[in-house]
C-alpha cells in the first residue's frame, strides 16, 4: 500500500513539474481514445438493409443481384438465406458492402430472402422459382394476340374436352384463361333490356375454366385442350393471355340428365381482418400473417379485391394476401412491434343463387375416373377422411347397391338429416367428425365434413366448400357446405346442415330446408376455400398457428420466427360492410 501511494505521489509531481510528462500523458489519452473508436467501429455493425433485389421470379442457374447496405465489405461469415436455405459457397459470384452477386442453386424453393451478417438479419424479400410459380413473360403484342382457327367440336356436355385450335395461345398457360359463356340469372334479365339486334351476346356473361377443377388438360403456341367447365351454357368461347382476348366462337354446351338455372344475384362487400398485438421478440423477429382470398366457381363468379390495409408483401401467393411485421427498438435490448396492428381487406363478392333440377335415371355412370378432378375429390385430405374403416363400415347400408351418383348423393343426405342432431354451437377445437358416428350429433363444420367423406368413400367427387353464411341482420357466421360432381352436368350444391335444421334467417324463408339444400343453393353463401389449401412455409424454422373451423381451409394463418418470445392474435368473423 505505501508503494502504490508513493508511486502515485511520485507520477503527480512529475507531471506538475515537467510540461514534457503532460504532453506524453494527453498523447496516451487521445490514441486511447482513437484505437477504443477504431475498435467500436469495427465491430459494430449495422443490420443488413435489402433495397431491391434485381429479378423475384428466376430458375436455378439464373444470376441475381441484391442491391443494400450494410452487407461488409468481405462475406466472412455472412450469408444469403432463401426460403429457409443458406446458400453454398459456390453461389456466391461477389460480394461487396453493398451490393451481392449470387447464382440461384438447384432445388431452390419460393420463400423468403435474407442477408444475414453478425449484425442480424435484413428486412425481407421474396423469390419465386420461376418452375415451381410460372408467370407469364412480357412479350412484343404487335400481331401475337390470341387467335382462333377451329374448335374440335359445335355441341359438347360439360365435363367433355374441348379441343381449341389456333395461334398465340402461349407456349406455357401461366395466367392465360379460357372463357365460356354463363347464364344471366332471372334476376339480370328483367332488369336489362336486351338488344333486339343480338339478344345472345347482349345477354352473355363469361366464366373462365377453373385450375381447382383441374379444367386445363393441355396447353401449346397453338393447341388447348380443355374441360368445359361447370356453369357454362351455350354461347360462346374465347382465349385471353397478356397480349389480349381472341375473337369469340359459337359453342353449344348442354347440361345431361337435367337442368341448372341461376335464379337471384347478390353483391357484397365483405371486410376480412386479423387484430395482432403485444409482440415482443428479437431484433430479428417476424411475425407472417395469411388472410385468405374468397376464390371463384360458376355459383360465385367474382371476387373483387377493393381495399386493403396495410399494403401487403405479396398480393396473391397461395390464394392468400401476406402481411408481415417486423420488430422496431422500443428501448435498451427491447424490441417490439406497436401496440395494436389491424390488418384488414375488402372484398366484393357476387354470388348466385342455384337451382337444378336431375332426371336420375340419365345420369351418366362414370367410366373414366383417370381425370384429376375424379382422383383429387375422391380421397382423403387434411380435413376430410375418406376409406376410414369407421365410414366404408357403414356406408353399404346407407346406399344399399346403388351405383348412380346422385341417387347416392340423396341417399347419404337424407340419412345424415333422419339419423344425426344439429347443434346450433360449434364444439371448439380441432374435432372430428367421426365423432358423429357415436354421439349422433354435430354442428354445421361435422355436417358438411362428414357429408363430403362418406361421398368420396363412395366414389363421387365431394368438395367441402368453407366460407360465410349471412343473414336476414346482414350478419356473417362462418359455415360449410359442400358440392359434388356428376359426369356431364356439373357440380351440385348440397347444404346437410341448413337441411338438418341448423338455425337460420335467410332473405327469404324457405318452406322445406331438407328439400331445397339437396341440389339448390341461396345467394346468401359466399365461399372463400373449396379444397384444402396446403400453404408453403415462410421460414423453414418458423412457428405457424392453424386454425380449424373457420371460413376458410389453409394450413397456416400465422407464422413466427423462432424469437418471437410472445404475441396475441385476434381473427374477426368477416364482416357484412354492403349488399347490394
Amino acid at each position: 500500500m505505501k508503494f502504490n501511494f508513493k508511486f502515485k505521489h511520485d507520477f503527480s509531481y512529475l507531471i506538475r513539474k515537467y510540461a514534457i510528462i503532460r504532453v506524453l500523458c494527453l498523447a496516451a489519452v487521445c490514441a486511447l481514445i482513437i484505437v477504443s473508436t477504431t475498435f467500436i467501429s469495427s465491430t459494430v455493425h449495422e443490420k443488413p438493409v435489402i433495397l431491391s433485389v434485381s429479378q423475384q421470379v428466376g430458375t436455378p442457374g439464373d444470376t441475381i443481384t441484391i442491391r443494400g447496405k450494410f452487407f461488409s465489405q468481405q462475406k466472412d461469415s455472412s450469408y444469403v438465406e432463401i426460403a429457409g436455405n443458406r446458400l453454398t459457397t459456390s453461389s456466391y459470384v461477389s460480394w461487396n458492402d453493398d451490393e451481392i452477386v449470387i447464382t440461384i442453386p438447384a432445388n431452390t424453393q419460393d420463400g423468403l430472402l435474407y442477408v444475414v451478417s453478425s449484425a442480424g438479419r435484413s428486412n425481407p424479400d421474396f423469390f419465386c422459382n420461376r418452375d415451381l410459380i410460372p408467370v407469364s413473360v412480357p412479350q412484343n403484342t404487335v400481331n401475337t394476340k390470341p387467335f382462333i382457327t377451329s374448335l374440335s367440336a359445335e355441341t359438347l356436355y360439360v365435363g367433355d374436352v374441348l379441343t381449341i385450335s389456333g395461334k398465340n395461345f402461349g407456349s406455357k398457360k401461366t395466367q392465360s384463361q379460357v372463357y365460356f359463356s354463363t347464364k344471366k340469372t332471372q334476376q339480370q334479365l328483367t332488369e336489362s333490356s336486351l338488344n333486339a339486334g343480338n339478344p345472345m351476346e347482349d345477354a352473355t356473361e363469361y366464366i373462365c375454366a377453373s385450375d381447382i377443377d383441374f379444367d386445363y388438360e393441355y396447353w401449346s403456341e397453338t393447341e388447348i385442350r380443355v374441360f368445359v367447365p361447370d356453369g357454362a351454357f351455350t354461347g360462346y368461347v374465347y382465349v385471353e393471355n397478356e397480349n389480349g382476348k381472341s375473337s369469340k366462337h359459337p359453342l353449344n354446351v348442354l347440361q345431361r340428365a337435367g337442368q341448372k338455372n341461376y335464379e337471384t344475384k347478390n353483391s357484397y362487400l365483405i371486410q376480412i381482418a386479423a387484430d395482432v398485438s403485444d409482440i415482443r421478440g428479437t431484433k430479428d423477429s417476424v411475425l407472417t400473417y395469411r388472410l385468405p382470398l374468397p376464390q371463384t366457381n360458376g355459383d360465385q363468379i367474382s371476387a373483387e379485391l377493393t381495399e386493403t390495409n396495410p399494403k401487403p408483401l405479396l398480393d396473391n401467393y397461395d390464394n392468400t394476401s401476406v402481411f408481415q411485421i417486423l420488430m422496431d427498438k422500443t428501448g435498451k435490448n427491447t424490441y417490439a412491434a406497436s401496440e395494436k396492428t389491424r390488418l384488414s381487406q375488402n372484398h366484393v363478392i357476387t354470388v348466385r343463387s342455384v337451382q337444378t333440377w336431375i332426371d336420375v335415371d340419365y345420369v351418366t355412370i362414370p367410366k373414366d375416373r383417370t381425370r384429376m378432378l375424379y382422383k383429387t375429390y375422391t380421397r382423403a385430405d387434411k380435413v376430410v377422411p375418406a376409406d376410414v374403416p369407421e365410414l366404408t363400415a357403414i356406408l353399404p347400408s346407407i346406399i344399399y347397391q346403388s351405383i348412380n351418383p346422385y341417387r347416392q348423393a340423396k341417399l347419404i343426405y337424407e340419412y345424415m338429416i333422419a339419423n344425426y342432431k344439429i347443434q346450433n354451437k360449434l364444439r371448439k377445437g380441432d374435432t372430428s367428425c367421426l365423432d358423429m358416428l357415436k354421439s349422433k350429433k354435430g354442428d354445421a363444420y361435422d355436417f358438411a365434413v362428414l357429408y363430403c367423406a362418406l361421398l368420396r368413400t363412395a366414389g363421387v367427387p365431394a368438395k367441402l366448400m368453407s366460407g360465410i353464411l349471412i343473414d336476414k341482420d346482414k350478419q356473417a357466421h362462418p359455415h360449410w357446405w359442400v358440392n359434388f360432381y356428376l359426369d356431364s352436368f356439373g357440380w351440385v350444391p348440397a347444404d346437410p346442415a341448413l337441411g338438418a335444421g341448423l338455425e337460420y334467417k335467410g332473405f327469404q324463408t324457405i318452406a322445406n330446408p331438407a328439400k331445397y339444400y339437396f341440389g339448390n343453393m341461396d345467394a346468401q353463401h359466399i365461399m372463400f376455400s373449396q379444397c384444402w389449401n396446403n400453404v408453403k412455409k415462410a421460414i423453414s424454422n418458423g412457428k405457424t398457428v392453424y386454425i380449424p373451423k373457420t371460413y376458410a381451409t389453409q394450413s397456416i394463418w400465422e407464422e413466427a420466427s423462432e424469437d418471437v418470445t410472445s404475441y396475441s392474435s385476434l381473427w374477426n368473423v368477416p364482416a357484412v360492410l354492403g349488399v347490394y
